[in-house]
Order: structure tokens, then sequence, then C-alpha cells
């Protein structure tokens, strides 16, 4: 039995490598989330936060953000999906969008889909 991870870190290259843009992208993503306090300052959401992992920019996304705001969770994947991030759990690396050549510990796209 496939157990997902406590968290995804989706970062900003392509299956072909490039460098993803807009540069800002994952304070974008993050920022559909984010709130402000009650001073006033803008605040991620503790279970999605812009990263760098490795010198790549990345958004690190806790997976318990399906139970407490699906339709978040959702849209932060789609949006990996999409734009054909790399997708990286502790155990594994995935490209959402890739048909060919997926290892066997990997989750497929469809078996991901049915997991939202």
């Amino acid at each position: 039995m496939k157990s997902e991870p406590e968290e995804w870190l989706i970062l900003g290259v392509t299956p072909n490598g490039r460098t993803f843009r807009p540069s800002d992208w994952s304070e974008r993503l993050c920022g559909s989330i984010a709130s402000y306090d009650n001073r006033g300052r803008w605040v991620y959401s503790e279970h999605a936060q812009p990263i760098i992992h490795e010198g790549q920019v990345g958004v690190r996304v806790k997976t318990v953000l399906k139970n407490s705001n699906p339709g978040a969770y959702k849209f932060i994947m789609d949006f990996a999906c999409d734009n054909q991030l790399k997708v990286v759990s502790r155990r594994k690396v995935i490209y959402l969008n890739e048909s060919a050549g997926i290892p066997e510990d990997a989750l497929s796209v469809r078996e991901l889909k049915l997991a939202l």
C-alpha cells in the first residue's frame, strides 16, 4: 500500500531542466491562501509556504491541506501539473504531467489526480 508523504515540495524546474518563470511564482501561489495577521502583516499559511530547496525556488505543501482546504490543495497541485513542475517528497521525485518512464515508486498522474 502506498502512503502519501506529509508534505510535497513543488520546485520551479520543468522536465527539460528549465527554470519556471516568473521568478516570484512561489510567492504568488502561496499568496492564494495567505492572510493578514492582527497587525496587518501578510502571513503565509502553515500548510503552503515558498521555499528554496537545493537552489531551486519552490513551494512546500503539507498534505494536511487536502483535508482542511481541499480546494486550495487541488488548486496548488493542479498548478504544478499544468505547468509540468517537479514534485518531490522525502522518498521520490515525479513530474505530475509525465506519462512515460515513471519510476515504479512514483505516483502516476491518474493515481495522483484520483487522490485529490
